[in-house]
């Protein structure tokens, strides 16, 4: 057995801020803070689409 470490391939920038788990928090939040700005309409609009389900018969 050897006591060297395997090698390491260099990753490219991109790829590491790609894969960074603070990219993904960051998009969750940016999503967040638009869907509580534009609550109201989002709620009004899943509403409508009940309603609209339910009086077509589909239920």
């Amino acid at each position: 057995m050897t006591d060297q470490p395997p090698p390491v391939r260099p990753v490219p920038p991109l790829r590491r801020w790609a894969t960074d788990p603070l990219v993904p928090v960051l998009l969750l939040t940016a999503g967040t803070m638009l869907a509580a700005a534009y609550g109201h309409v989002l709620t009004w609009a899943v509403v409508g689409g009940l309603a609209g389900y339910t009086l077509s018969g589909s239920v």
